[in-house]
């Protein structure tokens, strides 16, 4: 005679159901996809991130306007992402201890991929000063002594991959490629970033006469905005560059000369010269806070 039960096959041995929702909690859809449920696993795992993707573009993006969209969209993945949790109440299979170590570095490696990526292509800034005033508004205090915050910014990142930068963008870049000297003459920290608008491109002369910008010795009207900077008469005591009528300022190759919208106050290129375009971060494109400021930057 023979055993019956030698022609069946031994039970998986599997994990509590509370383990499905850490796994599931830390790797969207791991739960899930363990189960054998591979195909709403990867949807589960793809779907959430794409959607936070959507929520920050459209934080970020100019064409979208407010800040309506992106927090419905936040919403629906808060929601669907608890949903995921729930359903992922249930028993999956055990594996050996390397396995853990592997859920633990994918879980890792995603997290920093994710943080990198964001930053890459929308990186938040809070704004501290007035020196893009009154286009971008920085740290303030009213008459009656109560302080406003900046304004909060989200750059393009990924604005300048396949063009170039245009002459009125509004960029945020990184002091470290100004030279150490003057870097140390006007006190700048390493790793501080600027934000300034752009007035001249590779190739351009810049002068400034009658508190207006010239450009090859004709005043800029176009964009509009860079019509309307009005630069004061006098100059301050540690000005380099634009001094007077006649110093004119040729911008170097794979360079750019920023200015801040509040030209009486900042430290900007008339100081330490164009910047280099690997030092630009990105474009800035939209206030997404506070809510009355919200809006394109132009």
């Amino acid at each position: 005679m023979t055993n019956d039960n030698s022609n069946q096959a031994e039970p998986v041995k599997t994990y509590r159901p509370w383990v499905g929702v850490v796994l599931s909690f830390f790797i969207s859809g791991a739960s899930q996809f363990l189960a054998g449920k591979r195909i709403t696993g990867v949807a589960w795992f793809l779907g959430l991130p794409l959607l936070s993707t959507i929520c920050v573009w459209c934080l970020a993006a100019p064409l979208v306007p407010g800040d309506f969209f992106a927090f419905a969209i936040w919403i629906i993945s808060i929601v669907l992402w608890i949903l995921m949790l729930v359903k992922s109440y249930q028993r999956v299979p055990r594996f050996h201890w390397f396995g853990w170590i592997l859920l633990i570095l994918l879980a890792l490696l995603i997290e920093e991929i994710a943080f990198h990526g964001f930053r890459a292509c929308f990186h938040p800034f809070k704004i501290p000063t007035a020196s893009m005033s009154p286009t971008i508004q920085g740290n303030r205090k009213l008459l009656d002594g109560t302080r406003i915050a900046g304004d909060r910014i989200f750059t393009e990142g990924y604005a300048y991959w396949f063009a170039k930068p245009q002459r009125g963008d509004v960029v945020v870049y990184k002091v470290d490629g100004i030279p150490e000297g003057q870097r140390e003459l006007y006190r700048l920290p390493p790793n501080e970033f600027y934000i300034k608008r752009i007035i001249g491109v590779p190739g351009d002369v810049l002068s400034i006469q009658n508190g207006h910008l010239y450009n090859h010795g004709q005043v800029l009207s176009e964009p509009v905005i860079l019509a309307k900077l009005e630069f004061p008469d006098f100059r301050f005591p540690t000005q380099v560059y634009l001094t007077n009528p006649t110093n004119d300022y040729i911008v170097p190759d794979g360079s750019y000369f920023v200015v801040g919208d509040n030209t009486t106050n900042g430290l900007d290129s008339r100081f330490y010269g164009a910047i280099s375009k690997k030092e630009i971060i990105g474009r800035v494109s939209k206030i997404y806070w506070p809510l009355q400021r919200v809006g394109k930057i132009q």
